[in-house]
């Protein structure tokens, strides 16, 4: 339970660093908006998860045929 707690945290401290525009802050009061602004911000930091786990994919794929 502890380390699932410590992963979404982790997600989201991340989420909350990788945000930007109007100094991270929803200034819109439609609840709609406000979502769409969440969900976009999550999409954008899991694309640079995903980039860097391709990233670090390479880098070993590297590694290995290097022996």
């Amino acid at each position: 339970m502890t380390a699932a707690t410590n992963k979404v945290e982790s997600f989201n401290r991340f989420s909350q660093w990788i945000g930007f525009g109007n100094r991270r802050v929803i200034a819109d009061n439609d609840p709609i908006e406000q979502e769409k602004a969440m969900k976009f911000n999550a999409l954008l930091t899991n694309a640079v998860i995903f980039q860097d786990a391709l990233a670090i994919a390479e880098i070993v794929r590297q590694l290995l045929e290097e022996g």
